[in-house]
């Protein structure tokens, strides 16, 4: 039961520290990481579930038996701090807009990302660029204009998820993704700030008064 407790404890702990990995490196990739279409996030989480009951039942069998009780009620002790730390610090802690923020920032540069959204902002208010593909069929005049930014902006093709930038309020926003695993990208006021996001269903890393990375949901 003491190896038992203290092996299903360090597997929680791990699984813990997987989770923020996973998004950063989801980030860095420019697409968040899956497993057979389901985020990776569900395999450490179903692992955590898992060591966490055996350490449960470690612990109800250590009562009854009288016998490794400390060890067993001091790990449970462990995973219980561990999550409620965990659970007050997830919003600090760099996960995926961490990851592609740190991407554009070392492949472009915040002053490259500017000229984007100022050339991009010529074509005017309400205006989309969408990526041509399977979902968004497209005229030779379409992808010409796309494959002509790309050309320019390459990190348009970072991933094969479907990409479309937009123009409105003064901001020029890109973003890829579907309806299945959300949304992300970045937002920059071609002139002025960008605005606040709701926050049930975004997610936004301001990163200057006219940048911001987002992820909606």
């Amino acid at each position: 039961m003491r190896v038992a407790s203290v092996l299903s404890c360090v597997v929680f702990l791990l699984c813990l520290v997987a989770l923020p990995i996973i998004g950063y490196a989801g980030g860095r990739l420019c697409e968040p990481l899956c497993v057979l279409l389901f985020p990776a996030e569900i395999v450490p989480l179903g692992i955590g579930f898992v060591a966490a009951v055996i350490l449960v039942l470690t612990v109800v069998r250590s009562l009854v038996a009288r016998r490794h009780r400390l060890w067993a009620i001091g790990a449970l002790a462990i995973v219980v701090v561990a999550t409620l730390t965990f659970a007050h610090s997830a919003p600090r802690l760099p996960g995926f807009l961490h990851g592609l923020q740190d991407r554009f920032v070392a492949k472009v540069g915040y002053p490259r990302m500017r000229e984007f959204a100022k050339e991009v902002s010529q074509i005017g208010p309400g205006a989309t660029i969408a990526r041509p593909g399977r979902w968004n069929p497209a005229t030779p005049e379409d992808q010409k204009r796309w494959d002509d930014l790309v050309t320019r902006y390459p990190f348009l093709g970072w991933n094969d998820a479907t990409g479309t930038v937009g123009v409105g309020d003064g901001t020029v926003g890109l973003s890829w993704g579907s309806a299945l695993v959300g949304h992300w990208g970045f937002q920059v006021a071609a002139q002025g700030t960008v605005k606040d996001l709701e926050k049930d269903h975004h997610r936004a890393l301001r990163v200057s008064d006219d940048i911001q990375f987002v992820y909606t949901d």
